[in-house]
């Protein structure tokens, strides 16, 4: 029965994947309600995340995701890691399954998260922060920081970047998107 629900479950997201292509309003409709239905816990509503986000699977409801968020294409979002089991027999610890820990991470309102980045258990980012195309991102992102890099870095303040575009009229709005 188990299996059964889980093949129902990636038939069910295959459809809204598709949705996409159409119209992205409704596309992410009914996404967040799926998300919320496998336990990821959005706590308002995210503006858009692509079809190719991977949630990890050992804990959905460690996921925390906020108002307004935007996560592009290709970002891997890990609550767990297993990487302490190596480093158990390092120590000549003899173990007989495999052991992890598991952390939430939490992004909070109105972030961007730039395509391809991989979000590490216990990561929180803070309100109003852009996360550059490729980052890795671990620990506590200060709210308004613009973060690059591998590994991931505080590089600029989100009003302080937004302002000199503003001076410089350096952007377009699209409006057809949503």
């Amino acid at each position: 029965m188990k299996k059964l629900f889980k093949v129902i479950q990636v038939i069910e997201r295959n459809i809204i994947h598709k949705i996409d292509g159409f119209s992205p309003r409704k596309y992410m409709r009914f996404y967040n309600s799926y998300l919320k239905r496998i336990g990821i816990d959005i706590v308002a509503t995210p503006r858009y995340i692509h079809p190719s986000v991977i949630f990890d699977g050992k804990g959905y409801s460690r996921t925390h995701i906020g108002n307004n968020v935007v996560i592009s294409r290709g970002v891997l979002l890990l609550v767990h890691d297993y990487s302490i089991t190596c480093g158990l027999r390092a120590v000549g610890k003899k173990i007989d399954h495999e052991a992890y820990w598991i952390k939430d991470i939490t992004i909070k309102d109105n972030v961007f998260i730039g395509a391809n980045c991989t979000i590490l258990p216990g990561t929180i980012i803070g309100e109003n922060c852009i996360i550059g195309a490729g980052a890795v991102v671990k620990g506590k992102i200060p709210e308004n920081s613009i973060v690059v890099g591998n590994p991931a870095k505080v590089v600029d303040n989100t009003v302080e970047w937004t302002n000199e575009k503003i001076l410089k009229d350096d952007f377009e709005f699209e409006t057809s998107f949503f």
